[in-house]
């Protein structure tokens, strides 16, 4: 089975001095493996292929079988590093409680162990947010995602 640290500082190695960065790096038992990227901007097929081409490079089908799959980590899995979370500060995200609607907030602050959201009051005619209402939520608890509005 392919080394997934080795595999991760060959893919960090990819993304060095450009605004993508590596969030996780999965490798199965049959060696199938995901690189998930994402950038301070945006992430292109034309960038997946890039880090793809430079990770297979590096690695010898001959020696070790693999299956490679390099995507976009998008807008549906949970903010996992600092950079993400700089990266949504001031933007709507969801907070997925268990047992618990879905809330829609905006990103206010965070540290290693919570995040501070506003969270906007609906009523009948339009979203209002008091400025004055900070939750705290810890991220133990909690996941936060990217909002998805439409």
């Amino acid at each position: 089975m392919i080394d997934r640290e080795k595999l991760r500082t060959v893919a960090e190695e990819a993304v060095k001095d450009t605004d993508k960065f590596i969030v996780d790096v999965k490798v199965a038992a049959d060696n199938t493996i995901e690189v998930f990227v994402d950038s301070d901007t945006s992430v292109t097929i034309d960038d997946c292929a890039v880090i793809s081409r430079f990770i297979e490079q590096k690695f010898d089908r001959d020696v070790e079988d693999y299956c490679l799959s390099v995507v976009s980590y998008g807008l549906c899995g949970p903010l996992k590093l600092e950079r993400q979370f700089r990266k949504y500060l001031n933007k709507e995200v969801e907070i997925k409680q268990k047992g618990h609607p879905r809330v829609t907030a905006k990103l206010v602050s965070f540290d290693e162990k919570s995040v501070s959201v506003i969270v906007e009051q609906k009523n009948k005619k339009k979203k209002v947010a008091n400025p004055d209402e900070v939750t705290v939520f810890n991220l133990s608890e909690v996941e936060v995602q990217p909002a998805v509005i439409f």
